[in-house]
């Protein structure tokens, strides 16, 4: 049978010397079981996989295992706000919510999902600007920020609730899998965990092997069991680190606003009922210390603050008086007063050829009275004891050269990372979920073995179209907005002046940023 194993220690067999003298020193014996699906990781990612197979009728009779490293319990009490968040895209709430259980209703549950309507983008040294409101696509929102915790304690709860197994603080080492099927075959995981004390002491640990038809990779970006396997990835590094906090706004606030600095994008994410907002910042190694680790909570929230106001050394001529700025504000009605005839003459068209008469024509036409006028974002303070612990990681994008082998499949930051600058990285590790999942429910549908080749490479084939282009799109924006030559910036200024006019232009990337849902 196919051999895949994930074990801090691996022992053929039991009753050899050397391994009655480690279950001696507190191993206790292996014990041997199945389970359908392996998932290796207890992340977002793994955890919205599990729940969506167990809550699809197609797939409910599978059973499901979630080897999570993490030995913490995600609903345990935590004191202040998670520095980590997430930005949920329409799509991702959908699937968490009609496809795992209902989690996107417990999450809503919490009061600490903030909704967002509105996003503003700009450049922070040329001037451009571009908005994008949840009005123009006919949607209450665009997408909600949610801390990272809030998003796994719900996934945790509706995982109990469907049956699907976890196994906590488990270590786990893969062995290679082979490139061809085999008629038949299962993998074989081999899981250890350590029994803690009451006071968290290292007691026994326990190994337990277990037969699968497949095992899913969702441990992470360094994820080891796409290491053992043998699939390699392609990609690199920026060279910055983004560095995450929470700050208080000195009014509600229920807009993403993002300014384009020469060392990477500051990003201001409403969270909970918006008078606090999740910063997400990319900046160099040098600075993201000195942010995270060498300012207070008052001096961390100041910078914010003329980051984003465009005070001290973060000041713009061209944000000095931003919607005065002439040359961008001429471009913008210039491309809104060309695009608005040729609308007019197009909506006037499709309506002689469908035989609809125009309704509230002159309301109508105010649609095209586009470039909304830029805003600036609330003030920012420290968010004091209701903040969070700041942090940064190292920012890269990669993809892995191949997204599946028999019995093996990998999703989410396993499989791909992106540059944190759209908030698309957790979006396109539920897609890969929910793709996954579908390719899983479409295989047991026809009589087929889950973790053959054939029925994974649907889910390779879909998530490679799904993903790579907005992983192309964000890798761009990052090149483009770290080039400091005049003419680049005076070129994408003019770019995002003529987009902020475009309103097709503008509704259709907003369209996209949503998951095109």
């Amino acid at each position: 049978s196919t051999s895949f194993v994930l074990a801090r220690e691996s022992m053929r067999t039991m009753g050899t010397p050397l391994a009655r003298a480690v279950r001696a020193m507190g191993t206790r014996a292996m014990s041997t079981e199945r389970a359908d699906v392996v998932v290796v990781g207890g992340g977002v990612a793994g955890a919205a996989l599990a729940c969506a197979l167990r809550a699809n009728p197609v797939t409910e009779n599978l059973s499901v295992t979630v080897v999570d490293g993490n030995a913490i319990d995600a609903r345990a009490p935590v004191e202040g706000a998670d520095a980590r968040c997430v930005a949920l895209t329409p799509r991702s709430r959908a699937f968490l919510e009609h496809r795992c259980g209902g989690a996107w209703s417990a999450m809503e549950a919490t009061g600490r999902a903030g909704a967002f309507s509105r996003m503003q983008a700009w450049d922070g040294v040329g001037g451009g600007h571009v908005s994008y409101d949840a009005g123009e696509m006919g949607s209450a929102n665009l997408g909600h920020v949610v801390e990272n915790s809030v998003v796994l304690e719900a996934l945790e709860g509706k995982m109990e609730a469907l049956g699907v197994r976890r196994v906590r603080g488990a270590t786990a080492r893969a062995q290679e899998t082979p490139d061809e099927d085999a008629p038949g075959t299962s993998a074989r995981a081999t899981i250890e965990t350590t029994v803690r004390g009451e006071r968290g002491e290292e007691g026994t640990k326990e190994t337990m092997e277990i037969e699968t038809k497949l095992i899913v990779a969702a441990d992470g970006p360094k994820s080891a069991t796409r290491q053992r396997a043998g699939i390699k990835i392609g990609g690199w590094g920026y060279g910055q680190r983004a560095v995450v906090g929470t700050v208080r706004t000195d009014r509600p606030n229920a807009t993403a606003w993002q300014r384009f600095l020469p060392t990477g994008p500051i990003a201001l994410l409403p969270i909970g009922d918006g008078t606090r907002s999740n910063v997400v910042w990319t900046t160099t190694p040098s600075e993201a210390k000195r942010l995270a680790e060498e300012t207070t909570d008052e001096e961390f929230a100041a910078e914010v603050n003329d980051a984003l106001q465009g005070l001290g050394k973060y000041a713009s001529a061209h944000q000095e008086n931003f919607n005065s700025f002439a040359a961008l504000r001429f471009i913008e009605d210039a491309t809104g007063q060309a695009f608005k005839p040729m609308a007019r003459a197009a909506r006037s068209a499709v309506s002689a050829l469908v035989g609809v008469p125009l309704v509230d024509a002159a309301e109508r036409d105010a649609e095209y009275d586009f470039a909304p006028r830029f805003e600036y974002p609330p003030e920012c303070s420290s968010a004091g004891a209701q903040g969070s612990t700041r942090g940064s990681f190292p920012l890269s994008t990669h993809h892995a050269l191949r997204l599946t082998k028999p019995r093996l499949a990998l999703i989410g930051d396993a499989a791909h990372v992106v540059h944190p600058l759209g908030g698309q990285g957790l979006n396109l590790g539920l897609r890969d979920a929910e793709l996954l999942a579908d390719a899983i429910a479409d295989a047991r549908a026809l009589g087929q073995d889950i973790g053959s080749a054939n029925a994974l490479a649907v889910y390779a084939r879909n998530s490679v179209a799904s993903n790579a282009p907005m992983m192309a799109a964000l890798d761009g924006l990052q090149k483009l907005f770290s080039a400091d030559a005049r003419p680049v910036v005076l070129a994408r200024s003019a770019g995002l002046a003529a987009v902020n006019a475009t309103g097709p232009v503008r509704r259709k990337i907003a369209w996209y940023a949503m998951g095109a849902a």
